[in-house]
């Protein structure tokens, strides 16, 4: 689980909720109108700007993120990498790398090994694994943008029910009854459409863009990694190269280079 995710939400409800209840406007901000014209006006927008697919990816990449990161981290691919180079170095190069784990980072050091293993040219190899790292990058980028739509979105629909809200308001304004609800359409529904666009949809569009970040950082080590192996450098020379991408990430450097 990743608690970072949860400690936001739980601690962003908490401050919202102690915000209502505290001021005593819980009653007045519960309005149906608001929620649905801010829900669904930010539903039915966002759906006319994407795809079925895009949608569904990132309806998925919502729940992704309260979960562990599915790449591995920087550390663990560097004592990888520096594994299979110890291997290839004892067993004669690339081809001895054929049974690497299928399932590490999502299958792309399989992928990686494979490509070197088929083109055998450090330039080749370079150029096909750094094109599938831009796809998947633009992939996911695709999903942040999915929730920072939503988050540019809700505000206006929050608008559209505070005008709502006001019309009704003029309209009324000779029963003094009907004012008291009108004034509840409008503020609530710019209430939820700011709320929804801060304490949602914007941290988690930054959320699936960080786990992005993370990830090309990863597969760019990896990339590194299989070309130093096919340039039969040392394990020793390929831990070191990598360190620097433990720098990056702010992790403690381990291994061979780390204690020379």
């Amino acid at each position: 689980m990743d608690m970072m995710t949860i400690v936001g939400f739980l601690l962003g409800g908490a401050v919202m909720g102690w915000g209502i209840f505290s001021s005593g406007i819980a009653d007045k901000l519960m309005d149906l109108h608001g929620i649905i014209i801010v829900l669904g006006g930010t539903l039915a927008a966002t759906v006319i700007n994407t795809s079925f697919r895009r949608f569904v990816t990132g309806l998925k990449a919502f729940f992704d993120i309260f979960g562990n990161p599915k790449t591995p981290s920087v550390d663990a691919a560097v004592r990888m990498l520096v594994s299979m180079a110890e291997t290839a170095q004892k067993q004669g190069g690339i081809m001895a790398l054929s049974n690497t784990d299928p399932a590490f980072a999502g299958g792309f050091l399989k992928r990686a090994v494979g490509v070197a293993m088929i083109s055998a040219e450090s330039r080749e190899t370079r150029a096909i694994l750094e094109e599938e790292i831009r796809r998947r990058r633009l992939d996911i980028q695709e999903d942040s943008n999915f929730y920072r739509t939503a988050g540019v979105l809700s505000p206006m629909f929050g608008l559209i029910g505070t005008l709502f809200g006001i019309i009704q308001t003029l309209s009324n304004i000779s029963d003094p009854t009907m004012i008291g609800r009108s004034m509840a359409v409008a503020i609530s529904s710019a209430f939820f459409g700011i709320a929804l666009s801060n304490l949602i949809f914007v941290p988690v569009a930054n959320k699936v863009r960080l786990r992005a970040v993370e990830e090309t950082l990863v597969l760019q080590l990896i990339l590194e990694g299989v070309i130093d192996i096919m340039s039969g450098k040392t394990p020793h020379l390929v831990d070191m190269h990598l360190r620097g991408y433990q720098l990056l990430e702010g992790s403690k450097p381990s291994g061979p280079a780390a204690r020379a």
